[in-house]
């Protein structure tokens, strides 16, 4: 028997649409009310990683939020890159030179002033892991640059200010070597961002929310700016309880790998007041799971992919981010 085909048929003056079950749409299932679309280094998928023109895509494309992680200057100076030292498959020398593999973890962010580091090049060679990526010759940019760049274009585009998931990048491994102690991380975070409340929007650290994968970092920021909601990372199985314990506290915000989320983790989650944002969620059948499973957001790579199935729209007012235990 013959299979049936069924086309949506362009009309002048009108769109005729025939729908099946599976017929000319591909939408998921209905996003919550408040649906945090969270850009991964900005949309590393489509522009090189914690970048400025990363970031400006991200906003571009609708996300909410922007995810990006940060490491630590000589100087103590915020600079945005995942790792604290220059990789070798993205980066190259101020000479245009490759980075050795086997010695790019000497090319430390910490031992360099700003500067210096402005000199590298970490746009021109393609991610292999993002073959749509567009490359451009860029730098790894400073934390306030970043965001000044961010809210002008957002206000260009006519757009609503959007939230920004900063990540202190620490380990016990790497204090006062490849970044300063994980106190003195979250100190230097928070007086830049007093310096960006006082210079470009006073209502700053309500647009912010702080991760990391070190319960030090956390507890540290916490300990200094207790309204700011923080969000524990984990890539390690185990249940919401078990992550709750091994960082200390109750966070505002879980977001573990997408992968070993469970319709149990989200249930848990939601006894104990929490939003559950998963990473990185970059498959369409995959950004449908999770929404399928009640999650309150989701980072990804690919903020586009996002919008074929949802539409491009702003998903949720940002006074909704208020931390229950967020003051005035």
């Amino acid at each position: 028997m013959k299979q049936r085909v069924y086309r949506c048929i362009l009309i002048p003056g009108m769109l005729l649409s025939i729908f099946m079950i599976t017929g000319c749409t591909n939408r998921g299932p209905e996003l919550p009310h408040c649906f945090d679309l969270q850009g991964h280094r900005g949309a590393m998928g489509l522009k090189p990683e914690n970048t400025i023109a990363s970031f400006l895509k991200a906003a571009e494309l609708g996300v909410n939020t922007i995810e990006f992680d940060l490491a630590v200057t000589r100087e103590h100076k915020l600079v945005v890159s995942h790792e604290p030292w220059f990789r070798s498959d993205i980066c190259l020398r101020p000479d245009g030179s490759p980075i050795p593999r086997q010695q790019e973890r000497s090319f430390r962010l910490y031992e360099l002033s700003y500067v210096e580091i402005a000199e590298y090049d970490c746009g021109s060679i393609q991610h292999p892991a993002h073959p749509e990526q567009k490359t451009k010759p860029a730098a790894k940019p400073l934390m306030i640059d970043a965001i000044e760049a961010v809210d002008r274009h957002t206000r260009k585009l006519g757009r609503e200010p959007v939230r920004f998931n900063i990540e202190i990048k620490s380990d016990p491994a790497w204090d006062n070597t490849l970044t300063p102690p994980p106190e003195v991380f979250a100190r230097l975070l928070h007086e830049e961002l007093l310096k960006l409340k006082n210079q470009l929007d006073k209502n700053i650290f309500r647009r912010v929310n702080v991760q990391s994968f070190d319960p030090r970092a956390l507890k540290a920021f916490r300990s200094i700016a207790p309204n700011v909601p923080v969000a524990i990372l984990t890539y390690q199985e185990g249940t919401v309880d078990d992550h709750i314990e091994y960082f200390g506290f109750l966070p505002e915000i879980y977001s573990p790998n997408f992968g070993l989320l469970t319709e149990a983790h989200v249930e848990r989650t939601r006894e104990l007041g929490m939003r559950v944002v998963p990473w990185t969620v970059n498959r369409k059948e995959d950004m449908t799971q999770m929404i399928r499973l009640g999650v309150d957001g989701l980072i990804t790579d690919y903020p586009g992919r996002f919008n074929e199935l949802y539409g491009r729209r702003v998903r949720c007012d940002n006074k909704r981010y208020k931390s229950p235990q967020q003051g005035t």
